[in-house]
């Protein structure tokens, strides 16, 4: 029987579209077949569940914390993406115990629920981030490909070392191909860990983002879904093979007929 994979995904610094990576990654797997749990364990600034554009809903993992519902109950679900929201509500962060992620987090890993488990963190090594890195067994860090976020993510990843973790692998994100920017080689040089992948700069997730809409359904299509969905196939170890730039450009030309 496989195990659950727990990754947590971590970012040294905010704004680097840590939890857009976490939704997308999450529908791409669920696109491979593999059942994905998205949690939102930034509990101070939690934005999951908006990006995802899931209102109304009467359970968070504020709740779970609070031991007032049992964290398999927790789960819900928006278009097949499971996902657990964080509360958006300041009063329920006041005494809330965060550091007992981990055990509420093993309870969902039993009777092969989920394929995989992706805890969205706070970024930096404040006390959200560290329940993450204690909770999960493989980390993602998501990046964008320059020296001083970069900097940040390796300082993530000596306090990471420190308390065991081995399993790292680093996403670009917010590629623009700028000569400022380090390539995918000097980008593994410098941290010395695989590169799973790199998603490119695109208005399109702007727009994605402000529409409560992930660009894996917005633009099912487009180059960043596809960067998506080849680093889930890099993650679960599959071959995938991206559309062509001729069937890139053809798809546009197709979108702009339909338009005229």
């Amino acid at each position: 029987m496989d195990l659950t994979r727990v990754i947590g995904v971590i970012s040294g610094k905010g704004g680097i579209g840590k939890t857009t990576f976490s939704i997308n990654l999450g529908i791409a797997l669920s696109n491979f077949g593999k059942k994905a749990l998205v949690i939102d364990c930034n509990v101070t600034t939690p934005h999951l569940a908006y990006y995802l554009g899931a209102g109304n809903y009467s359970i968070t993992i504020n709740d779970i914390f609070r031991e007032e519902l049992d964290a398999k109950f927790a789960p819900l679900s928006r278009e097949g993406v499971m996902f657990i929201p964080a509360s958006e509500d300041l009063k329920d962060i006041i005494n809330l115990d965060i550091g007992n992620l981990r055990k509420h987090v093993t309870k969902l890993t039993k009777k092969d629920m989920y394929d995989f488990i992706i805890l969205d963190s706070a970024p930096g090594l404040g006390r959200e981030a560290l329940s993450v890195l204690r909770a999960c067994d493989e980390i993602i860090f998501v990046t964008s490909p320059t020296i001083p976020t970069l900097t940040d993510v390796t300082r993530c990843a000596e306090v990471a070392s420190m308390m065991g973790h081995r399993n790292f692998k680093i996403v670009l994100n917010m590629v623009r191909n700028k000569n400022y920017e380090l390539k995918a080689l000097k980008a593994r040089s410098f941290f010395r860990t695989p590169i799973l992948g790199s998603i490119p700069f695109d208005e399109n997730v702007m727009d994605s983002t402000s529409l409560g809409v992930p660009i894996m359904w917005y633009r099912p299509k487009c180059k960043v879904s596809e960067n998506y969905m080849e680093v889930a196939a890099n993650l679960i170890g599959v071959n995938y093979e991206k559309p062509s730039l001729f069937k890139r450009i053809s798809r546009k030309l197709k979108r702009l007929i339909r338009k005229t």
